[in-house]
Formats: C-alpha cells, structure tokens, sequence
C-alpha cells in the first residue's frame, strides 16, 4: 500500500509541477521517508521468502555438505550482523528520543520518528536468521534449502 501510495505521490507532484497547477510542498520529503520504510518494512518478508539476490557460482559447485556449510555460514553471519545493527539501532533511536532533537524541512517532528523502525525490524531478521539456523527443515520450493550435513 505504501508503494501504491509513493507511485500517485509521485505522480501528483510531477503533473502538478509540469502543468504548475498547485505547489506540492512536502512531496520530496514524503517520498524518501515512504522509500526509507518500504526498504525497512519489505526486509523480513524478502528473508522469509528467501528472495535476496545470491550468486552461488562458487557454492553450486561444492559437494552437498559444503553447501550446508556454506549457507549455514551465511545465515550465522547474518543474525550476528542483525544482532549487532539492532543494538547500535536501539543505541540511535534512544539518544534521539532522549536527546529531543527536531528534524526541520518541510515538516517539522521529533527525530526519534526516523528511528523507530529500525530496531524492530533487525529484531524480527535476526530472529528470522536464527529460525533458518535452528528451525525446522524449510519446505520444498521454498526458503533455503539445506542438504543433510
């Protein structure tokens, strides 16, 4: 829906500003603000989905048991990134809340608003990290699959 949203956003800024029917105040700043969460809230649903870009031209090429190695690897790599990004996340949105700071552009609200997802979102990947390293064996077709080690 916020996409849906950013798309007629855009759409209406720049047929406004083409035809200078209106002024579109805001509509800069409304667009990354949309594009900074559509990035955050699409993450865990990518991850479940197992839908990142990978090239595996070097894992393809190893023996089954190199390739569970080798995503097991990547999974453990990514909940420790996860984990270390939610508490430095957690560490910015609490000095912003703190702090009391303002953002000032066309809209003027606290700056603690910008951080508020971040931490929740590394939360649910790095619990998602930990679910493909301890969870069960995904389904056929879908998530990562694992050769028996």
């Amino acid at each position: 829906m916020l996409l849906c949203a950013l798309v007629a956003l855009v759409c209406l800024d720049v047929t406004a500003r083409t035809f200078r029917l209106f002024p579109t105040p805001g509509a800069r700043d409304l667009s990354e603000y949309a594009l900074y969460a559509i990035t955050f809230l699409g993450a865990p649903w990518v991850l479940r989905e197992n839908g990142h870009i990978a090239i595996e031209l070097v894992v393809e090429r190893l023996p089954p048991r190199g390739r569970a190695a080798a995503r097991i690897a990547s999974d453990a790599l990514g909940a420790l990134v996860c984990a270390a990004l939610f508490y430095y996340a957690c560490r910015a949105f609490w000095r912003s809340y703190a702090s009391g700071n303002l953002v000032y552009e066309t809209f003027v609200f606290p700056e603690w608003y910008l951080y508020v997802l971040a931490p929740a979102i590394f939360l649910i990947l790095l619990l998602q990290f930990l679910g493909r390293l301890w969870g069960p064996a995904p389904e056929a077709g879908r998530g990562p699959h694992r050769e028996a080690v």
